[in-house]
Order: C-alpha cells, then sequence, then structure tokens
C-alpha cells in the first residue's frame, strides 16, 4: 500500500502493468504529465476538491485488478489481510460468529473504522459494525484506506481510520466473471462466485447495473487435526463437555453423600473420569461457515444542465448463512445457580429410587449439584440467518461560479435498512424439561416423561424418543433490524489566492438518524431456553452536524520547499442521547523536492454509542473462560483472589455462564491520534518509492466490555481488582459474572507503517516489487474497576488472546510479473510471533502446562506462557489473456499448506480463526469477460 497516490495516475500505472499483486498498491508520484489536464477531485480523508491530492493523511489504495487476484469472495477478507488491520470476525468465526465480515483498523475494534461507499456512510449493523460480505467486489472500482482519525471531516467512528469502497464509474460495455476454488487435499469449502455488469453511457449521463451471486459451502472442525478435538494435543476427553450423551451425573445420595457418576449407555452409572468421561464436540461444529449471497447494486447519473446533475445508486442484498455447534448440551444443577428442578422419585426411569432436587439444602441427601447430558436425540444446534439489506442514496450535484471563481455543490439523501429474521434449531423448552422430570407428569397426560438415564450410543440412538423430542424442543425465530437516514449537503471551492497557491475549503451539514431493535423469540426473552437468554434491544437516536475544512498553502518554490501546506477541519456534532462534542484536525504537508515529501497529522476523533450498546437488554453469554481459581490449576494456591475458595473446586465446564447488558448513559469515546512519516521517490533508482509513516493514538472513555477472562485473571491476581463482578457459589463455582458495557478506561496504540515498491522492466517481462509492513510498539486496553476505581493496564502488543490476536510486526511481500498475455503473482502474507498465557491444567495427574506450553514457568511470578511462531501464507496465481475479451486465471493460497500455530487460550479450534486461516491448500480458478 502506497500513501497518498494520485487516484488517476495510480490506476494509469495498475493498467498499464497490467498484473499486480494481490495486495500491492499504487506507487506515490509527485509530478503531473507536462500539458496534461488534472480533474479536480477529493480524496478519501478530504471533501476539499483539488487537483493536487497529496495530502498529509496517510492514505492506501486497493484497485479492483489488485482484488480480484486475491483469489477469495468476500472483500472483508482482502481487507483483513492488510497489515494495518487486526483480528476482526470473519466467516471462519463459528460460535460467536453471525455470517458477517468486518474491518479492524489497527485493532482497535471494528467499530471504531468507518466504512463509506462513494463517500458516503454504508449502513451498520447494530453494533455499529458494516458486514463487507455484502458489499460484492465485482462493483469495486477501487478502495481508498485512510489510516488515521477523520471525525473532523466524517463525524463518528472514524477513529482508527477509513474505509472508502469507489464503485465502477462511467462504465460502457458488459463484464462477467466466474469463479470456482476448494481445499485441494481435502476437497471441501466448494466456493462458486458470479457475476454480470453492463454500463452503458452518452454526452447526458451513464447507468450503470450488476448482479452477483456467492455460495460456499462449510468446512467442519473435525475435518482438520488442529480442531478436531477442544485443546490440541491432550489426552482424550480433555477440555470436554461435562454433558456427555451418557449423561453426568453429581449429587449428593440418600445417605448424604457425594456422588460423580457416568451413564454406561446401558441404563447403569458408574464412577464419573474427569477427563476420560468428557464428551468431545469440537468435531461436530463448522470450521469454516456456509453463505449464500445474492446482489443486486444500480447506479445512474444524468446531466439536467450544463451546471446540475441529478446523481442515484441502489443496492439490495441477500444473505443466507449459517453456524453450527454440536447437539445442545441440557445443564441443571445448583453449579449453575439452578432452582426448581426435581427429578421425581417416581419418574419412570430414574433409576435411584429417590428424588434429586436443587432446591435440597447444601450437603443435604438429595441435593442435585450437576446434571449434564448431551441431547444428541435433538440433532445439532443450527443458527440461520436470512439478512437483507437495502441502500438508497440520490441527490443532485453541480458546479456554480461567484466572484470568478468556480465552486462545487453536493445536496443529497440516504436510506438504510437492514433486517435479519434467524430460526434456531435444537434447543430445549426448560420449564418443560422441569415439568418432564417430576412425579407430577407422571399424572398428567398432556406431559411427557423425560429419560436422562439411559444414554445414547450415537446420532439418533438413545434413550428419548420422538414424543419426548417434541414436548421438550423448539425453534427459535428472532428478528433484528437497523436502519439509518440522513440529509447532507456540502460544499467546496478555492475563496482566494495567496502568494503561495490558493486557499480552499469544504463546508457541510448532515442530520442523521439511527434506529434498531432485536425482537427474541419469546421462549428466549423469559429465559427458559437451553440456549443464552435475552432481554429485548429497542432504541434510536439522531444527530446534527457542521463541518468547515480549510486547505491553506503557507509557501512555494523556495529553496527546500516546493511546497508547504497547512490542512484544517473541525466539526460539530449534537446528539439527542448524550449531547455535543466538536473534533479538528491539523495536517501539515512539507513538499522538499519533487522526490521527497514529509507530512503529520494531529487529530481530533470520536465514536458514537451503538443501538446495541446503548439499549441492548440484558443476556446470557457462554463464553470458553479458564478459571484460574480451579482446584486443578498448580499455581491457584499463589492468587490471592483465591483464598476462600474450596481447594476441592473443580470448574465443571469449560464454558462459564456471564451476562452481559446495555447502558444507555454511555458517553461517547474521545481518542486522540498523531502520525508523521515521508514519501519518497528517488531519482537515482527510478520505479522505486518508500513511505514511512509513525502513528500514535488514544482512546478515552471507550465503550467496552472488561472481558470475561480479564475479570476472572485480575480478580484471582490481587483478590480486589473487579472482584465485585463475579457472583460465586458455595463449591466455589462461577454462578454469574457481569461484563456489561462501561466507559471506563481505555486504549491505546502506538507504531508504524513502511512500504516500499520497486518496478522495473527486463527482457523477461515487467516485475513489480513490494513490501508493505506495520509494527505495532504498543497497544493497551485500560480497563478501571468500577467499585475500587483502581486502574489495571492490560498490554496487548506481542501477545495471543481469545479472539484476538496481536502479533508486533505484519507484512505483505509480493512479486508480480507480466509477459505479453501472461501475469503470475507471488505473495508472502507474514504474520509475527505473539505469546499466550498459558493455563491448561493437568490430567491423569499430569502438568499438561509442563508438557505443552512453549516457554512453562518463563512468565511473571513463574506463570506458563506459551509462543505462537512467526508465520507466512504463501500464495500464488498465474494469468492468461485467451484473447482481448477473455482471461483466464488460476491459483493456491497457502501453497506451502502450512497450519496456524497452536494456541490454547483461543475459544475454540486450537487457533485464532481471526487472525489465520483454515489449514489447508486452497486452489481456484476464475474466467473473466469483458466487452
Amino acid at each position: 500500500m502506497f500513501t497518498n497516490s494520485k487516484l488517476a495516475q495510480s490506476v494509469k500505472l495498475a493498467c498499464a502493468f497490467g498484473a499486480v499483486s494481490t495486495l500491492g498498491f499504487a506507487a506515490p508520484a509527485f509530478a503531473q504529465e507536462e500539458g496534461a489536464s488534472v480533474e479536480k477531485i477529493s480524496v478519501t480523508g478530504s471533501r476539499i476538491k483539488r487537483a493536487d491530492i497529496e495530502g498529509a493523511n496517510p492514505v492506501s489504495v486497493l484497485d479492483a485488478i489488485e482484488i480480484e487476484r486475491f483469489g477469495i469472495t468476500s472483500i472483508g477478507d482482502v481487507l483483513q489481510a492488510i497489515p494495518s488491520a487486526g483480528s476482526a470476525i470473519n466467516t471462519n468465526n463459528n460460535n460467536g460468529g453471525d455470517g458477517t465480515t468486518t474491518i479492524n483498523i489497527r485493532g482497535l475494534g471494528s467499530n471504531r473504522t468507518l466504512v463509506l461507499v462513494n463517500g458516503k456512510r454504508w449502513s451498520p449493523g447494530l453494533g455499529g459494525s458494516v458486514d463487507l460480505n455484502n458489499i460484492p467486489s465485482s462493483i469495486i472500482e477501487r478502495i481508498e484506506v485512510l489510516k488515521d482519525g477523520a471525525s473532523a471531516v466524517y463525524g463518528s467512528d472514524a477513529v482508527a481510520g477509513v474505509v472508502n469502497i469507489i464503485t465502477k464509474q462511467d462504465f460502457d460495455g458488459l463484464h462477467a466473471s466466474a469463479y470456482m476454488g476448494e481445499y485441494l487435499s481435502e476437497g471441501d469449502k466448494n466456493s462458486e462466485s458470479y457475476d454480470i455488469g453492463f454500463g452503458a453511457s452518452n454526452d447526458k449521463g451513464n447507468i450503470y447495473f450488476n448482479v452477483s451471486y456467492v455460495e460456499e459451502e462449510p468446512t467442519f472442525a473435525g475435518d482438520r487435526d488442529i480442531s478436531a478435538t477442544p485443546v490440541f494435543g491432550t489426552p482424550q476427553g480433555f477440555g470436554g463437555s461435562s454433558a456427555p450423551p451418557e449423561g453426568r451425573f453429581a449429587f449428593y445420595d440418600d445417605n448424604g453423600d457425594f456422588q460423580s457418576l457416568f451413564g454406561d449407555g446401558n441404563g447403569g452409572l458408574i464412577p464419573w473420569d474427569n477427563v476420560g468421561s468428557r464428551f468431545n464436540f469440537a468435531p461436530f461444529n463448522y470450521l469454516s461457515t456456509p453463505q449464500e449471497r445474492i446482489n443486486l447494486y444500480s447506479q445512474g447519473r444524468y446531466e439536467l444542465s450544463d451546471n446540475v446533475t441529478a446523481t442515484a445508486t441502489a443496492f439490495y442484498g441477500n444473505r443466507k448463512s449459517a453456524q453450527a455447534l454440536a447437539p445442545t448440551p441440557l445443564f441443571i444443577g445448583t453449579a449453575f445457580g439452578d432452582s426448581g428442578f426435581t427429578i421425581g422419585a417416581n419418574n419412570p426411569f430414574n433409576p435411584l429410587g429417590y428424588a434429586l432436587s436443587t432446591d435440597v439444602g447444601v450437603g443435604e441427601p438429595g441435593r442435585l449439584f450437576l446434571l449434564g447430558r448431551r441431547m444428541f436425540e435433538a440433532g445439532f444446534r443450527q443458527f440461520n440467518q436470512n439478512v437483507d439489506q437495502f441502500q438508497f442514496n440520490g441527490g443532485f450535484e453541480g458546479v456554480f461560479e461567484f466572484a470568478d471563481r468556480e465552486f462545487y455543490w453536493d445536496v443529497g439523501y440516504t436510506y438504510a435498512d437492514i433486517t435479519n429474521n434467524e430460526l434456531t434449531t435444537g434447543l430445549l423448552n426448560t420449564d418443560r424439561v422441569a415439568a418432564a422430570l417430576s412425579d407430577a407428569c407422571v399424572t398428567d397426560e398432556s406431559c411427557v416423561p423425560l429419560d436422562l438415564f439411559n444414554g445414547s450410543t450415537g446420532i439418533g440412538e438413545g434413550s428419548i424418543t420422538q414424543e419426548m423430542l417434541d414436548y421438550i424442543t423448539f425453534t427459535a425465530q428472532d428478528a433484528s433490524s437497523t436502519g439509518l437516514e440522513s440529509y447532507q449537503a456540502n460544499v467546496t471551492g478555492e475563496v482566494m489566492e495567496l502568494p503561495a497557491g490558493f486557499l480552499a475549503f469544504a463546508a457541510g451539514y448532515e442530520k442523521r438518524w439511527q434506529s434498531g431493535f432485536d425482537q427474541p423469540d419469546a421462549l428466549i426473552a423469559a429465559g427458559i431456553t437451553s440456549g443464552n437468554a435475552r432481554q429485548p434491544t429497542s432504541g434510536s437516536f439522531s444527530v446534527e452536524e457542521f463541518y468547515l475544512e480549510l486547505a491553506v498553502p503557507l509557501i512555494a518554490d523556495v529553496d527546500f520547499v516546493e511546497a508547504l501546506d497547512l490542512e484544517l477541519a473541525t466539526r460539530y456534532s449534537d446528539y439527542s442521547n448524550f449531547g455535543d462534542t466538536t473534533n479538528s484536525k491539523i495536517g501539515l504537508k512539507w513538499r522538499v523536492n519533487e522526490q521527497l515529501m514529509l507530512r503529520g497529522t494531529w487529530s481530533e476523533a470520536f465514536r458514537a454509542p451503538s443501538i446495541i450498546e446503548l439499549f441492548r437488554g440484558n443476556a446470557d453469554s457462554f463464553p470458553g473462560l479458564v478459571d484460574p481459581c480451579n482446584g486443578s490449576n498448580p499455581d491457584r494456591g499463589s492468587l490471592p483472589g483465591c483464598a476462600g475458595i474450596p481447594a476441592s473446586y473443580e470448574q465443571p465446564n469449560s464454558q462459564i455462564r456471564i451476562t452481559v447488558g446495555g447502558n444507555p448513559d454511555l458517553q461517547a469515546e474521545e481518542a486522540e491520534s498523531f502520525t508523521y512519516g515521508i514519501v519518497y521517490s528517488p531519482e537515482w533508482l527510478e520505479g522505486a518509492s518508500l513511505t514511512f509513516d509513525m502513528f500514535d493514538i488514544e482512546i478515552d472513555g471507550a465503550v467496552s466490555t472488561v472481558g470475561a477472562q480479564n475479570i476472572l485473571d485480575a480478580c484471582a491476581g490481587d483478590g480486589v481488582t473487579l472482584c465485585s463482578l463475579i457472583e460465586r457459589g458455595p463449591a466455589g463455582n462461577v454462578v454469574d459474572l457481569f461484563n456489561g458495557a462501561v466507559n471506563l478506561g481505555g486504549q491505546e496504540t502506538s507504531g508504524f507503517d513502511m512500504e516500499f515498491a520497486y518496478n522495473f522492466e527486463t527482457d523477461f517481462g515487467d516485475f513489480k516489487f513490494r513490501v508493505d509492513g506495520t509494527y505495532i510498539d504498543e497497544r493497551n486496553t485500560i480497563v478501571i474497576d468500577p467499585v475500587s476505581g483502581e486502574a489495571t493496564t492490560f498490554k496487548e502488543a506481542g501477545r495471543a488472546f481469545d479472539r484476538d490476536v496481536v502479533p508486533r510486526i505484519r507484512a505483505n511481500i509480493s512479486l508480480n510479473w507480466v509477459m505479453g498475455d501472461w501475469t503470475a503473482n507471488y505473495l508472502i502474507r507474514h504474520i509475527g510471533e505473539t505469546t499466550e498465557n498459558c493455563a491448561i491444567g493437568t490430567a491423569n495427574g499430569v502438568d499438561l502446562n509442563e508438557v505443552l506450553c512453549s516457554n512453562p514457568n518463563e512468565g511473571p511470578d513463574g506463570s506458563d506462557l506459551n509462543v505462537l511462531s512467526a508465520m507466512g501464507y504463501h500464495d500464488v496465481s498465474v494469468g492468461y489473456f485467451i484473447n482481448d475479451n477473455l482471461r483466464v486465471t488460476a491459483g493456491i493460497n497457502n501453497l506451502l499448506d502450512q497450519d496456524p500455530p497452536v494456541s490454547f487460550s483461543t475459544f475454540a479450534n486450537s487457533f485464532d480463526p481471526s487472525m489465520y486461516e483454515v489449514p489447508g491448500q486452497f486452489g481456484y480458478v476464475r474466467f473473466s469477460m469483458n466487452f
């Protein structure tokens, strides 16, 4: 990616080269060809139209040829591979995924990266992030990525950066493509993509229409070694669920003695083995999730007069996606804070002859501590989304003269709506379960007694009959929607001529409304299901904004100063929910000569809380957590926060129930950022260019959750920090943990981006070599305990956490070749080393930390660490122009069949899918036609 390229010249260079790297970005160019006519345009980061768009902001450009040669179907996956991007949700996120793919510049959160399409805000979801899957790559002419705060120009969300997707303009003719790919050795994840677009133009205007279709099949975790067990490399059963198909029963018997038993599959009970008896749920989960996407896009322009043009774009997308988990685990017992469950003595399937109840006192006979039963007979849990997205942008633009100067103006209206209807199968009605276990069910003709004891030997084979399933199961029907509506007006032009050039400005006004709701199924809202309970969400807010931007030339055409320009911007925003905020930006650009430019920016930014952060109803969540106070943790004795917790306490399940929720009193986040760097195109090395930019971003009052694992670790560490958010039962088990939305602490990150390109010609073809890298010096999260007020800083640079990997170094190194009708591309995507805390536990008397952690006893205070080694994905592709209209491209991603490094802190699969790819060589072929 090469910063602040003149866009017209960048595209010209890329097209002349013919084939470029999958992530190679157009080189910077200072000099315009003599006598050439230059159109005034604006580039991302500024609304001022001007001929010289080499601004102070670090902007990179990715064109359509580069996107196509990446060899994947989602533009979101392309953007997630750029080195400045951090971990973000994508279609490889199954448990916790929702079919979306987002972009997370600087790793500060995908809702802190603003996404625009043709300079207009694209509608986000309830959480404030944009699903990039619903933007088809076939309509894209280029993508401009601003890696700097820009709230002074664009308003909320432009904290870490801005992604501006520019669609095809003035297209005349027809284009079509067909794409097919799959993992070569495994033969799964068959992917297909088809699109067709056509446009027409004349002297008065143009129209463009595009239809695209994408279908991606899933892969299963059981089909890859690294993800086939809950924790890779551990003994059979380790990390598995305490709800096996045969059933687990922990209770106090009729003599008051504690029993921990396991169904033998034949109606009997045998002693529970805390490792070997556990159920391996991993093979039944998706590793990559399926999708089907249909998108329709149209745009048009028509000149009403010489100075007024009408414009309109309309987009409709439908996404059908799904996630799959192993059959529902039914958990009942005081270990989970339950009450009101009794397995009646007269239940015809109770082999004990006496009742078990959650309402019996601690240690008393018949107390049901834990019952876990995997409901295989109910089938997989399947989460199916059907998402419809519509967005319309319409308006007028033109030019007028005043005081012998031209001024450009535009007015517009935006309407967007995203609706999701979701069906979830394989869930249980826990009220019906309680009834089916009770004595009363025996005499109630409308009730069907439930057999949890005889166990199961496989899918569809067990003690639970179809009649029982019909009584206790249901299909959840949820609905959610977000809406965006806005009016905008902008004007830009040159005000006056100064000694060093023209003073230019842009000013504008925007009124925007955002709303949304989430309506869960009635049983889910009532909290009587085996899944996560959640309350409805509904709310809205509006904002009124004014902005002013100035480009001030200070010095020009003197020794060592070809041009020195000052860039200023400020924006006033007034929100209906939290009040007003003003954010400003200062940029300085010093062009020493045609070879060297120095630049820097200081900016304020903000992010308004999203609908879900403000209005989310309290909801259950069951993240995979490691309780440091677990009796099997060999280091628990040195943790002050574990004092008083029985040494016999064993965490009953890897997933712990917590509560999350919104907060209508949230305030806006505030941020401050600095960037400074150079752009260098040396005359002594023709075809070479270098950019180097430092960045430093600080966010205060960050809207976030503290993080359930952070809460557990911090409390265990000193016995004070964040302990007020944890509720434990008498046996030591976590009954609840509150992880709600708060304006506490903040985030900060600093580092640099470096980009180098060298284009050269030989008798054997034209070559383009590129290196694009990001180094993270610091990335910290600051958390404040809401009770004690004590601040805790979590240093994340070079670390790996659940769903978040923060390598200090990411880089893309590419080499591209063109000769005649042939093209070839080679790309290495480097992901640097990270270190994670390693707290695996023990099994059969063996300390697995010592066996599996790469660096046991080498962390602070002798804690155990695991290093995720640096690695690189190698991608290759070859293309050939069969004739002037038809081109075929074939490629393999992950040519060397690299597996991701094994992680013991990640939520599932023993690797983080937000940073690493599903193991396997992925091959593809694409046919492209233009007429």
